[in-house]
């Protein structure tokens, strides 16, 4: 497999399965897991936990400026392992509401946990997180994954 799909492959994993997701799921209402999980569609015109609603282009570009490092750091600087998967995967999440953001003016939300007064969310939203921490442990744990070329 050639060296760039090594690290490109989570991302655009990521990025299909939120444009999947949203295709079939982000108009259906329905409990996956009793207690747990379901579906609730909802838009979302601000960023992570409701902040900034209304400024979808400032947004855009702060997602767009988050893949762009993110590919920028995949490509420049040596990663291995976890944080390669990490970046990856806050990359497509990132453009994934990039999409949404530029399409819509807003994001498709649709998933909401039961079991806590959390916000609603999407699959881009899981990578980035996903990612975030993949990353973060990495970086604390496993120094020999980031290097410089």
């Amino acid at each position: 497999m050639k060296k760039w799909m090594a690290w490109i492959c989570p991302g655009l994993a990521a990025l299909a399965a939120d444009w999947a997701v949203k295709a079939f799921l982000s108009d259906t209402e329905a409990v996956l897991i009793p207690r747990v999980i379901a579906l609730r569609p909802a838009r979302n015109t601000g960023m992570a936990l409701g902040l900034m609603q209304g400024n979808a282009l400032l947004i855009a570009g702060v997602s767009l400026a988050l893949a762009a490092l993110c590919i920028y750091l995949l490509r420049d600087i040596r990663v291995t392992g976890m944080g390669r998967f990490g970046l990856s995967l806050i990359a497509g999440g990132a453009l994934g509401n990039l999409w949404d953001r530029l399409a819509l003016g807003s994001v498709r939300d649709m998933f909401e946990l039961l079991f806590v007064d959390f916000y609603v969310f999407n699959a881009a939203d899981a990578a980035v997180v996903t990612g975030v921490i993949l990353c973060a442990v990495s970086l604390l744990f496993r120094k020999n994954d980031w290097s410089k070329r």
